[in-house]
């Protein structure tokens, strides 16, 4: 049957990491990859022997919706721990990776006719699922959520607003918001009764400032009250992104029934040998540590070298990236992207696809990966810098 309704699929852009990323496999991996998140630093040797063991000991079962209990008993005490307050593992979800967690809030929280509030600079993932749920993007001013996040929020807000996304570290930029700015979005979304998605993916990669833990302003609130919802994934800190588990925490039991509707329709449950090795990770604190300061290690190094400090349109206070600022050097970073790719085999990840379609920024922006092998980023760098300096700068 054909239809003349619009498809909603079709308003999703398609995103320029997946482009590049397919530009970068058809080199047959001669590319230094800098466009995209993979870490340099492998998954702790436990969550890898756990993973097998499960298997081996036939842990191939359906687990609840929610996630297997061992597992969410432990997230539910972690997270209770950073947030100040009790946290009941009822509301605790487990998912196949942090994305799905994303998109299974936003389409618990979804409204017909409903909004959502995210920054104009974002990750493209965070567009992509808010159209999907069927919800109206609108974007809030990124450097007035600096000085006055509830100005830059009210701006944005209109009538049929449901939830506002917040990422600390964000991606692509690196910024890391201040407690008394989140302080100032928690209590704008109370007063406004607009729930919160905290994308906490980076919580472990912060150098600059303190990880966000937006679920510790809920603590004085009575639980039917709570506004946040905190997604977090095993990819970043414990090196396991192709394993793809993550998981979210609703604020409270009205939330969390909802949110495991959704899972229960879409997901059935989590991978069973995954969630085993993530609760082996889960011990494995000295990774963690060792991680942050390899990557911290491998920033600063990037940042020290001559010229590259220009290219910031931030300085990454946190995560795993640096958003870079090409506007002096062409009118349109995309084909920037593609050039260097083609010429110097350096991939970056071009700004369009961090900003809504045609929001002037797109044409000047893109993102540099610093999660990877230390000295490779560092050759890497220092190609696009050359690459730079050889196309000069455009004519007025």
């Amino acid at each position: 049957m054909f239809t003349s309704a619009p498809e909603r699929a079709r308003a999703i852009p398609a995103s320029p990491l997946h482009e590049i990323h397919d530009l970068v496999e058809r080199r047959a991996g001669d590319a230094i990859a800098l466009h995209v998140g993979e870490p340099h630093v492998p998954m702790p040797d436990s969550a890898r022997e756990a993973f097998v063991r499960a298997i081996q000991d036939g842990h191939t079962y359906y687990t609840h919706a929610p996630g297997l209990p061992a597992l969410r008993e432990v997230l539910a005490a972690r997270l209770g721990e950073r947030a100040g307050f009790a946290i009941s593992v009822d509301h605790v979800f487990v998912t196949p990776g942090s994305c799905q967690a994303l998109a299974a809030v936003l389409q618990s929280l979804a409204l017909d006719g409903g909004i959502a509030l995210l920054p104009e600079i974002h990750w493209p993932m965070h567009l992509q699922q808010v159209l999907l749920a069927g919800l109206e993007p609108r974007f809030y001013d990124i450097a007035n959520a600096s000085a006055s996040p509830a100005g830059a929020l009210e701006a944005a807000y209109r009538p049929g607003t449901c939830v506002v996304i917040v990422n600390s570290p964000a991606n692509p930029s690196g910024e890391v918001l201040a407690p008394d700015a989140l302080d100032e979005v928690h209590r704008w979304a109370v007063e406004r009764r607009v729930s919160v998605i905290s994308d906490e993916a980076y919580e472990d990669f912060v150098y600059e400032g303190v990880p966000a833990v937006l679920a510790r302003r809920d603590a004085a609130l009575p639980e039917r009250d709570r506004v946040v919802f905190s997604v977090r994934t095993f990819s970043k800190g414990f090196s396991m992104t192709g394993c793809r588990l993550g998981y979210t925490v609703a604020p409270n039991p009205d939330r969390a029934g909802v949110l495991r509707r959704v899972q229960e329709a879409t997901l059935v449950s989590p991978s069973t040998p995954v969630q085993f090795a993530g609760l082996a990770a889960l011990d494995e604190a000295d990774h963690l540590c060792a991680h942050h300061r390899y990557v911290r290690e491998t920033r600063d190094e990037v940042l020290a070298l001559p010229g590259f400090a220009d290219l910031l349109w931030a300085r990454p206070a946190g995560g795993w990236y640096a958003l870079l600022d090409l506007g002096a050097h062409t009118a349109d970073s995309d084909a920037l992207c593609r050039d260097l790719l083609d010429r110097r085999g350096v991939a970056l990840a071009p700004g369009n696809g961090f900003v809504a379609r045609g929001h002037r920024l797109g044409s000047r922006l893109a993102r540099l990966a610093f999660c990877r092998e230390r000295a490779v980023t560092i050759e890497g760098v220092r190609r696009l810098l050359a690459h730079l300096e050889e196309r000069g700068r455009p004519a007025p």
